[in-house]
């Protein structure tokens, strides 16, 4: 195994551990902002959810709705101890209507 891959990989590992217990916010009081211009001011970016992530490559989950998706996304949210997940929208995977979502965002703790 090339060193490069065995260091990402052991990065993957070793950073959760390093961040922490997330403090769990309840998923209802989660907030989604498709955009960034009607976000209250300050927040802190927690995690840009199926971005970067070697395995978004291959497939990332679909959602059956678009409130699937934003319900899966609150508790992402709320298990990562945001408050709040900016720029959030979810996309049909093909042109078909009865296509299934794919939906993506970044989730921050908002200051307020």
């Amino acid at each position: 195994m090339p060193k490069s891959i065995f260091l990402a990989a052991a990065a993957m590992l070793v950073t959760p551990l390093l961040a922490g217990p997330a403090i769990a916010q309840d998923a209802d009081q989660i907030k989604l902002y498709e955009s960034v211009t009607s976000v209250p001011s300050g927040y802190t970016v927690l995690k840009r959810v199926w971005v970067g992530r070697w395995s978004s490559v291959f497939g990332v989950p679909s959602y059956a709705t678009v409130e699937e998706g934003a319900a899966a996304f609150r508790q992402i949210a709320a298990d990562l101890g945001g408050n709040g997940v900016i720029n959030f929208g979810c996309y049909r995977k093909s042109e078909k209507q009865d296509a299934s979502f794919a939906c993506n965002g970044t989730v921050v703790k908002l200051a307020n």
